[in-house]
């Protein structure tokens, strides 16, 4: 042992003497036991590192290793001169030999899930990360590394598990609050993602991550004005910052707010003056600003700045095509078709411009080849308003044969929704007022009838107004061919509803009679007049709605949660001769309350209230057709942004 001790010590000085290649040399050369060579190669190995010769370290733990695999304390140092000299693959094997003689070393899975990381065996370094966490579930350290991993390969769910598990034993760490708030939120928990990114933001203030997250998290929520409180607060703090700028910019513009959005924008560019999806963003707010020569200047540096994405050019063609500006619109389209020749939509949205350029022509079309010139034809005559008149109601009958075919299509019962949901609702009614009147209605002697004509003047309303709030972002890429117009998919969505709900109140008029307990108006005119005002009123409505919702999105929500109010104040389960005079004074300010006992009367002769007033609801309808056409009319333009 004597003679091993003296070779170890003269190895090792002939190292640090830097006669290294004569000590190996030595060592290979003299009998030692594999146990003691290996120890020996360790050793050295140390020495070396230490000394910087990091190459020949790593060598000797070669050496070593391949000699003593099993042994725990080579293995083991083995391991930590691999790891610190980037040898990951070989520290990772290491590691694993060490997990198989102590299966339960906590610390052995964290090192061996770190080198496989590091070698890019992603799934090896989770399997050991989730490990080294379960088998010391207090490790903050190894909760967080697991989870990291998991996300890092797209598996949330399991990555959430272990950020909880982090953020238990570290509640006051900001950073884990905010990587689970975003890990939640990648899992459609949004309410609980949020509260968790407005707490890191409450522990963390003045971090900037925490803001910017959680300010995404609110505008991607609809929570428009706490997402501004925060963000101003951040670009206070940080008053150089593009990013955070460049953020507030879209939660100034997503509440309203356009030149404070662009002032903002403005300032982020002074910053990052070469970040194309800062101009590509501007350009946007000045185009709804109606600045359509400075919002095509700028579509155009975004498009010089990153021409690898045809966002910019496509938006410049609309910027040109709304400005009259033809020519250089049919250039750009030009350029997007010649670097994506497949794109079914840059076509279309080039032969939208041609055919409005062709429009505004007033010469002779003239060919130029080789062949004698042919004698001039004479110029097409302008289309008459009958013509004209003809070729739209073809558009809004196509779009409706569209719409007939589309509408529930995602639903398995179809168009059986549409008869089953009034049928839901007057059986419902029936059921739970027959019990609450001793088995009489207010009118008549059939509760079915009398729910019957409550719901199907509302429908008809509610039907219309909500569908046709969404017409327009729902046929986007309809009104990029050139005879389809805002009105035209608007109008047609509200007459596919009107005429549904219609077939619907016919047929369940025809079920009621088959079972026994069917009722014929008695005044068909005054029956057709309600339904034609009720439609009208609809019709009326879901215009206004259309535009608004086209500068404010939450509005079909809004619509949503005011129409269900009208089921309570429209008379649909109850007449308002019921109520206290004041009470029924205060809804007859409703038109459907007007709507509803219009379409009862003509139902029951007997019945003919004294507030019923057949002229208010048809002034209101008026009014309200009007109204909505001279909106659509005059912000047509704006209706729908550039793609």
């Amino acid at each position: 042992m004597s003679d091993i001790g003296q070779i170890r010590q003269s190895v090792i000085g002939a190292a640090f003497a830097g006669d290294l290649e004569a000590c190996l040399v030595n060592l290979r050369r003299r009998d030692i036991p594999d146990h003691e060579r290996a120890w020996i190669y360790c050793q050295l190995s140390e020495a070396l590192y230490h000394k910087g010769s990091r190459d020949v370290a790593v060598d000797c733990a070669r050496s070593a290793f391949d000699l003593q695999p099993e042994k725990e304390e080579i293995a083991n140092l083995c391991a930590w001169v691999f790891s610190n000299c980037g040898k990951h693959e070989e520290a990772a094997a290491a590691y694993e030999q060490l997990l198989a003689i102590r299966p339960d070393w906590a610390a052995g899975h964290r090192h061996a899930s770190g080198s496989f990381a590091a070698a890019g065996q992603l799934d090896r370094a989770i399997s050991h990360g989730r490990k080294a966490s379960d088998l010391d579930p207090h490790s903050f350290e190894f909760a967080f590394h697991a989870a990291c991993l998991l996300e890092t390969v797209g598996r949330p769910a399991q990555a959430a598990h272990y950020l909880m598990r982090a953020a238990a034993l570290d509640p006051a760490d900001a950073g884990v609050l905010r990587q689970l708030s975003a890990t939640l939120f990648a899992l459609d928990q949004s309410e609980q993602a949020v509260a968790l990114a407005l707490r890191a933001v409450a522990l963390a203030p003045s971090d900037r991550l925490n803001a910017l997250h959680a300010t995404e998290l609110l505008l991607r929520t609809n929570r428009y004005d706490e997402a501004a409180a925060i963000i101003l607060d951040a670009v206070d703090i940080h008053r150089e910052d593009p990013v955070a700028l460049r953020l507030l910019s879209a939660t100034q513009m997503l509440r309203g707010l356009t030149e404070d959005a662009l002032a903002a924008i403005d300032r982020a560019l002074d910053l990052s003056p070469e970040a194309a999806e800062y101009h590509l963003h501007r350009a946007n707010l000045l185009y709804r600003l109606g600045r359509l020569d400075e919002a095509a200047e700028g579509f155009s540096r975004s498009a010089a700045l990153d021409p690898s994405k045809p966002d910019a050019k496509r938006s410049q063609l609309t910027v040109y095509f709304d400005s009259g500006r033809f020519i250089e619109a049919l250039a750009i389209g030009g350029e997007l078709i010649q670097t994506s020749p497949d794109n079914e939509e840059y076509a279309r949205a080039v032969l939208q411009v041609l055919h409005r350029r062709f429009e505004m022509l007033d010469g002779d079309y003239v060919v130029l080849s080789e062949r004698q010139l042919r004698p001039r034809r004479e110029l097409r005559p302008r289309p008459t308003i009958f013509a004209a008149l003809q070729t739209q109601l073809r558009v809004i009958y196509a779009l409706m044969i569209r719409e007939t075919r589309t509408r529930l299509a995602d639903s398995k019962l179809g168009y059986g929704w549409a008869l089953l949901e009034p049928v839901l609702h007057i059986l419902m009614l029936s059921l739970v007022f027959a019990v609450m009147m001793r088995g009489r209605p207010p009118i008549g002697d059939k509760f079915f009838i009398f729910y019957y004509t409550g719901i199907i003047p509302y429908h008809l309303f509610v039907h219309t107004s909500s569908s046709m709030t969404n017409a327009v972002s729902s046929n986007a890429p309809l009104l990029q061919l050139p005879l389809v117009s805002t009105f035209d998919v608007i109008i047609a969505r509200g007459l596919v509803e009107v005429l549904t709900d219609l077939m619907v109140a016919i047929i369940l008029l025809a079920g009621f009679f088959a079972v026994g307990i069917g009722l014929l108006p008695h005044d068909l005119p005054a029956l057709s007049a309600s339904v034609v005002a009720v439609s009208l009123f609809g019709c009326g409505i879901g215009l206004i709605n259309a535009v608004i919702n086209a500068f404010f999105k939450s509005w079909d929500k809004i619509w949503a949660q005011l129409t269900r109010t009208l089921y309570f104040c429209s008379g649909i389960f109850y007449v308002p001769g019921m109520m206290p005079d004041w009470i029924r004074d205060i809804l007859a300010w409703n038109p459907i309350l007007h709507a509803v006992d219009w379409f009862r009367s003509s139902f029951f002769p007997e019945y003919e209230p004294h507030w019923l007033d057949r002229s208010y609801l048809a002034i209101v309808a008026a009014v309200s057709v009007a109204a909505g056409l001279c909106l659509e009319r005059g912000l047509r333009r704006h209706l729908y942004e550039p793609l």
